[in-house]
């Protein structure tokens, strides 16, 4: 690296340039082309990118004029570096290579303008006093080119936003069609699935005071259990038509969560019942709707039985939470637990099924958080020590006030 030897001190305006090229003749005439111009004085010259990133810190150029090709560093490079580490300075390339991506990439790099070798030196001065001033200058033979570059790199990225808009509205339109699913379902199952409970119900007093067959007797609570399961499924569909129109109807109230978990128990099918191990802390009180409650938990242990080893057990358990002002339920199972990849979208609307999975509709787990949600509650999923998993449900506790 060459400092200018001998030159005279310039003017109090002129611009200091540093010359870059790795052709001797070249960096040489041009710092001395440069050095006749006014208000231009060359504070040196170097060979290659590296000395000229070391002499931009000692000789402080306002204007680097920088080759393209190069060893040991090119011109982008050392551009890259200077603008990094001096924001100050102005690199302009100059260089014998016209084609459109190299001038792209050098401007990506940080130069400031991009002028071609051969450049008259009025040019050359124009472009170096318009630099400083916080003008960029391109050469006039690249100009057409690149703006061709560029109408072809806006009408790619114009595709691509009209596909992802595509995309977002055939989202959207998916979207519509599972909530109008769900409404007309709920609309339509709830009224004969209510009568056909009202029916089984009144059938079970008639019957209390006279004497039936076991299997008649059997038959008629398991065909009782069932229509009940089949309204809580209608009310997991009203739950995702409400929440289409707006909002979730909450009522929450003092509750006794022991009473919620008998009722969860007493809803499941003999065999089923007889899987899951209870234990709640007495006196328990939590500040919710005990009817959505009750769905929730249904959710969580019916999604624990169904996914685990048949014949083991699923604990439910409730107790104070961290937090003195909470009550934590929690659904343990002895299943595989659930993937990692899987956890982002466990609780999504009518989440995607994985291979083999079978049974359900893809919205409980969607439905517990929303309810939980409007209740002020959340729930979370953990792996437990048997390699199941363990779902957390968080509410409010009944405080004295």
């Amino acid at each position: 690296m060459t400092p200018s030897k001998g030159s005279p001190a310039g003017p109090a305006e002129s611009v200091r340039v540093l010359v870059v090229d790795d052709i001797e003749q070249v960096r040489e005439g041009l710092a001395r082309l440069l050095g006749q111009l006014g208000g231009i004085e060359v504070v040196g010259t170097a060979a290659d990118g590296v000395e000229a990133v070391e002499l931009v810190g000692t000789a402080r150029p306002q204007v680097v004029i920088m080759d393209l090709r190069m060893p040991n560093m090119d011109g982008v490079e050392a551009t890259r570096q200077i603008a990094a580490r001096h924001a100050g300075v102005v690199v302009l390339m100059l260089s014998a290579y016209g084609d459109e991506s190299l001038v792209i990439e050098a401007l990506m790099a940080g130069a400031r303008g991009y002028l071609l070798k051969g450049a008259a030196a009025a040019e050359l001065a124009d472009a170096i006093a318009g630099a400083v001033a916080g003008e960029a200058r391109i050469a006039g033979q690249v100009t057409r080119p690149l703006l061709a570059k560029l109408v072809e790199t806006l009408g790619r990225e114009r595709e691509t936003r009209r596909a992802a808009e595509e995309a977002r509205r055939a989202s959207e339109h998916q979207r519509r069609r599972e909530q109008q699913f769900a409404t007309v379902t709920a609309h339509e199952l709830r009224t004969p699935v209510a009568g056909l409970l009202g029916s089984l119900v009144t059938l079970e007093r008639l019957f209390a005071s006279e004497p039936l067959p076991p299997q008649g007797r059997d038959l008629l609570a398991a065909a009782t259990r069932q229509a009940r399961r089949l309204a809580r499924l209608v009310e997991d569909f009203a739950v995702v038509a409400k929440e289409s129109e707006g909002g979730l109807l909450i009522y929450p109230a003092r509750i006794e969560v022991g009473q919620v978990v008998d009722a969860v128990v007493a809803e499941l099918d003999q065999q089923a019942a007889a899987r899951v191990r209870v234990k709640v802390a007495p006196g328990l009180r939590a500040w919710a709707d005990q009817d959505r409650l009750v769905q929730v938990l249904t959710n969580l242990v019916r999604n624990a039985l169904q996914y685990s080893p048949p014949e083991s057990p699923v604990d439910v358990a409730a107790g104070p939470g961290e937090d003195s002002r909470t009550v934590q339920l929690s659904v343990d199972d002895r299943g595989p637990g659930i993937a990692a990849d899987r956890l982002p979208q466990l609780f999504d609307r009518f989440g995607e099924r994985v291979p083999g999975q079978t049974g359900g509709l893809g919205v409980g787990l969607w439905i517990v958080r929303e309810l939980l949600t409007a209740m002020q509650g959340e729930v979370r999923v953990e792996r437990n020590a048997d390699g199941g998993a363990s779902l957390r449900v968080t509410v409010p506790a009944a405080t004295d006030a």
